[in-house]
């Protein structure tokens, strides 16, 4: 349109300026020339406040257009499609009848840096690890018990993909696929090994997440517990649970408790499906302390709390909270780690025959072996402190600390072994390349304290619970999204079976000190 206009206005420019000259030639009158001069003067004067007014209706018509493509973008959570190159872009768009062609995946992809990868409305993430693990503890002297010395050095690789797709404004969908053994509910781990057979990858999380207002948040489906915090504390880093969680948040204006938010968190989940609908005298859930001639109950664990945000200035900051687990029908957990509960419990849900039940077993039961937990029940009460500092920044780099405290009681039961607790300290944070950090953690968990097969396999190797440990952590950022990771147990068992009437535990205290050491390389994409 730019163009057409600036061509007619040319072809009357001409017809205006040869008018004036034949009329000239004819009348060869020299009282005409000034005439002329002056008619020209106007119309090239004319000439360019017209093109002052196109070059500034241009400017407009980009500056309108980019802001309806920020607005359709800011509409539909994805950018818009722009198919002028910059060139182009000099001049208004033209406008066509024809009809607008669907987009094809190369148009569709985008990466915009900082964010994840989008296809369409499916927003792409994840990483992978490669992992040196080796663990070492010598055997034991007499008059000790015999056992056997440990010396497992291993390579392990770990890949993990995330995919996020918003809904609605307040409906949002997530899912991850992940490596790992299919009978280890706190690994995502593969081994170097099966020769070079495939590794299975499988669903470790799922779930849409409903936001009715600004202060709740609903998650319903295969979801991370509602309080995990990644302190090897409660629960293993890689463990879910199939079930719901519900959180409420209450901000507060400035108040001199310096209290900015409240919240309050629930979760329930399901553990188990027995399928049973009347216990016979010889079913294994009448083992498990199940009442005869009642249906099969679910195992089932409820976590609620609050958790108080603090912020004292630009540099200060806490949490503190406390929260309660309550399992119903735990017994069905440790059933669940042997082959015969692995049949009725575990396998029928999955459809697939595995090679072995569940690990990670610890807690001290009734028999050697046995079915049935010491503790008579579960109910595991946690008070948590949390005090960051923005740190200090030396060479360009940021070396924020966090002081993290925490104790856990089963209140379930009054016997020996029940109590738990973890402090750690940490310095520094990986952000970009050069950054450094540390971690230290020393946990002690008793054998009736909290269930071993949910709880860290790392923290507590071979036994989640019966432990002391010490824990040292290294990190290093070789660009913003790769990390070198250095990690060091020190590990030692508190009791022994025997010890406390019907107390047996895996691994006694006689056992050796053991070693654990994990160089890794993460890579986040």
């Amino acid at each position: 349109m730019t163009i057409a206009l600036r061509f007619g206005l040319f072809l009357a420019f001409l017809s205006f300026c040869l008018l004036p000259v034949r009329a000239q030639e004819l009348d060869k009158s020299p009282a005409a020339e000034p005439n002329v001069a002056e008619r020209v003067r106007l119309l090239e004067s004319e000439l360019e406040r017209q093109n002052s007014k196109l070059d500034q209706l241009q400017k407009t018509l980009l500056e309108q257009q980019q802001t309806i493509e920020a607005l359709l973008e800011k509409l539909s959570g994805q950018p818009v499609a722009k198919d002028v190159s910059a060139k182009e872009a000099e001049t208004p768009p033209v406008i066509t009848a024809e009809p607008q062609q669907t987009p094809t995946v190369e148009q569709r992809l985008t990466k915009v840096e900082g964010q994840a990868l989008k296809i369409g409305p499916v927003r792409f993430s994840g990483d992978f690890r490669v992992r040196f693990d080796g663990i070492f503890r010598r055997a034991t002297q007499p008059p000790d018990p015999p056992l056997e010395h440990v010396q497992q050095a291993r390579a392990r690789y770990r890949l993990r993909l995330n995919f996020d797709t918003d809904i609605h404004p307040n409906l949002s969908f997530h899912g991850q696929l992940s490596t790992g053994p299919l009978n280890n509910q706190l690994s995502s781990n593969q081994d170097f090994t099966s020769m070079t057979v495939r590794a299975p990858i499988s669903l470790s999380e799922a779930w849409v997440e409903y936001r009715p207002v600004k202060s709740v948040q609903l998650q319903a489906g295969r979801v991370v517990d509602v309080f995990a915090d990644n302190s090897r504390f409660l629960f293993d880093d890689d463990l879910r649970f199939n079930g719901f969680n519900e959180r409420y948040t209450a901000t507060f204006k400035p108040n001199s408790a310096r209290l900015t938010s409240l919240e309050f968190r629930a979760g329930q989940y399901i553990l188990s499906t027995p399928n049973i609908a009347v216990i016979q005298p010889n079913s294994p859930l009448a083992r498990l302390g199940a009442i005869v001639g009642t249906a099969g109950r679910s195992a089932m664990l409820f976590h609620q709390g609050v958790l108080a945000n603090q912020t004292f200035n630009k540099k200060w900051n806490s949490q503190v909270g406390g929260d309660i687990q309550l399992y119903r029908h735990p017994n069905q957990i440790q059933f669940a780690s042997t082959q015969e509960g692995l049949v009725l419990l575990v396998q029928p849900g999955i459809g697939i025959a595995l090679s072995g039940p569940p690990p990670g077993t610890g807690n001290a039961t009734t028999t050697p072996g046995g079915v049935v937990y010491t503790a008579p029940g579960f109910q595991v009460a946690r008070l948590t402190y949390r005090l960051n500092y923005a740190g200090f920044k030396r060479n360009d780099h940021d070396y924020p600390i966090t002081f993290n405290l925490q104790f856990a009681r089963n209140v379930a039961t009054g016997l020996n072994e029940r109590d738990a607790m973890l402090a750690a300290l940490q310095v520094g944070r990986i952000t970009k390349r050069g950054d450094l950090s540390f971690l230290y953690v020393f946990a002690i968990k008793g054998a009736n304290a909290m269930i071993s097969q949910v709880t860290d396999d790392d923290l507590g190797t071979g036994t989640g619970v019966n432990i002391r440990t010490n824990h040292f952590r290294f990190e290093y950022g070789i660009t913003r999204k790769v990390t070198f990771q250095s990690l060091f147990f020190i590990q030692n068992s508190l009791r022994r079976s025997g010890q406390y009437p019907n107390f047996f535990v895996p691994v006694g205290d006689f056992a050796p000190t053991t070693y654990r050491v994990q160089q890794q390389l993460v890579f986040a994409f």
